[in-house]
């Protein structure tokens, strides 16, 4: 089952890049070269969200004190108590490890569950270097797909719109509070569930061949408002802090909130959107659902704030900048 749900990453490699996988790399690419395993890992900031709504106001006001400087200052948080309950995301992980296991033919076949052609994802098509290939595969399924999902028994349907109803909600609460302390107007964020460029990306990351450094995910920012990250236990998530690499430690029943590219600009670079990678475990796999935070196409950014570090801009003129930069050099 596992040979044959497992995408032919090795013979992939080696017919973009003519080589096997590297034991290790000379690349100074965000230190890609240094050794992994010698991360610092430390325990991001940790908001506790049940003040924000059942506490007393000096509790609250602390709240989201904490969160505005832990956007300020990491860029990434940690929530507890958001109130999403635990069965949500056990389903969740049950479907999305079935989903994963079914056959590679299966899943890069047309039309496989009724979903777009480019949702099933792995490695990198546009790695120009070894250092920018990823050892992962996912799905992106944007919130206008969800309701196409073909699916045999439709379990999967049903707990992903679930889980991004529950975790939309969350994202609501965030993004305003964020919005409010950088005088955004609320206007962006007005209902996540109906922005139908927002996605879910099922990430499964594949065990690194041993001594080798391929990434799960190589280093980048999300174009998003903010990312909302469900991982498991084992751990990988990095993040770059005054240069240097560090590794997030997993918190148990925690989810992972990031800022991205488009509330840096939003924020006129108050908040921080911070690169980061994933590194793949070297001897078991780890699964990981990311719920990105996207406004329409045709939404103008515009920073508030003087001088203006940003230049008003369409999310649509973003993504199509993104994407040819990516092209040409693997990162945007």
């Amino acid at each position: 089952l596992y040979m044959a749900s497992q995408p032919p990453f090795e013979s992939n490699f080696s017919s973009i890049f003519g080589s096997s996988f590297p034991r290790s790399t000379t690349s100074d690419d965000n230190n890609i070269g240094k050794p992994i395993i010698h991360t610092t890992r430390v325990k991001l900031p940790v908001i506790d969200l049940s003040h924000l709504t059942n506490g007393e106001e000096a509790k609250r006001k602390r709240c989201v004190k904490q969160m505005v400087e832990a956007a300020k200052e990491w860029g990434f948080f940690q929530i507890v108590n958001h109130g999403i309950p635990k069965e949500v995301f056990e389903m969740m992980f049950l479907e999305e490890k079935k989903l994963f296991d079914r056959s590679f033919s299966e899943k890069v076949g047309a039309k496989f569950l009724n979903l777009s052609k480019n949702c099933y994802r792995w490695g990198n098509p546009n790695a120009t270097s070894p250092a920018q290939y990823s050892l992962s595969e996912a799905f992106h399924i944007t919130l206008a797909e969800i309701s196409s999902f073909s699916d045999d028994r439709n379990n999967l349907r049903t707990t992903v719109r679930m889980y991004v109803e529950e975790i939309a909600r969350v994202a609501q609460m965030i993004c305003e509070i964020l919005g409010n302390q950088v005088n955004v107007n609320s206007k962006y964020f007005e209902n996540i569930w109906v922005l139908k460029n927002s996605f879910l990306r099922l990430n499964k990351y594949h065990p690194r061949v041993t001594g080798s450094e391929v990434f799960g995910l190589v280093p980048h920012t999300d174009s998003s408002f903010i990312t909302i990250l469900s991982q498991d236990q084992i751990g990988g998530l990095e993040l770059k802090k005054n240069g240097q690499w560090i590794g997030v430690k997993p918190c148990s029943e925690a989810l992972t909130v990031n800022i991205g590219d488009m509330f840096q600009a939003l924020s006129n670079g108050v908040y921080q959107s911070v690169r980061h990678r994933v590194i793949s475990p070297a001897n078991m796999e780890r699964l990981s659902i990311a719920f990105f935070v996207c406004p329409y196409l045709e939404t103008e950014i515009e920073c508030l704030g003087i001088p203006k570090k940003y230049r008003r801009f369409s999310f649509r003129e973003y993504k199509e900048q993104s994407e040819r930069d990516v092209k040409e050099t693997g990162d945007k």
